[in-house]
């Protein structure tokens, strides 16, 4: 199992049968203290979900605090690649556990030989938002409904070049 640290961050590979209901509970939690109420168990089903799509990285992020960052494949272009989850524990959010992951998430895809890294994001949620356009990511098309919520999401898309981007 591979281990990275950014800035004091340690981030692992997930281990898929091991770490998906620590990540579910992570997820649930993050949007519970971003939202209010949620559907806990739609939400959960969600992720669980997504571990059937095939995956380009899957990284848990251990210390100082726990995170997670979810990237798949299996877009209509070949060579883009999701970052489908990016969460962390909701006492851990500004201690820059996010950025490390998301530094994790767009050196392996790179690695990986992907062309692009695209996300959705909820327009209104601008932390997440400073986030991804801090690490380059620009709008790319105008905001779409959610397919389940319809509350309004914006995707971003970043360009790799090919080779690890840092941080």
């Amino acid at each position: 199992m591979a281990v990275n640290t950014f800035n004091e961050t340690v981030i692992r590979t997930g281990v898929v049968s091991d770490d998906v209901e620590m990540c579910v509970d992570i997820w649930v939690r993050s949007l519970e203290s971003r939202d209010g109420a949620v559907d806990a168990q739609a939400m959960a089903e969600r992720v669980r979900s997504a571990f059937l799509n095939p995956i380009i990285r899957f990284a848990v992020a251990t210390a100082p605090r726990v995170g997670f960052a979810f990237v798949e494949s299996g877009r209509p272009n070949p060579t883009e690649a999701l970052l489908r989850f990016l969460a962390v524990e909701p006492d851990g959010e500004g201690s820059g556990i996010g950025r490390a992951l998301l530094a994790d998430a767009i050196d392996n895809t790179a690695i990986g030989g992907f062309q692009s890294l695209v996300l959705e994001v909820r327009t209104n949620h601008k932390r997440a938002i400073e986030l991804y356009t801090r690490a380059g990511f620009e709008p790319s098309g105008a905001a779409v409904p959610h397919p389940r919520a319809g509350y309004p999401m914006q995707p971003y898309r970043l360009a790799l070049s090919g080779s690890a981007q840092s941080d």
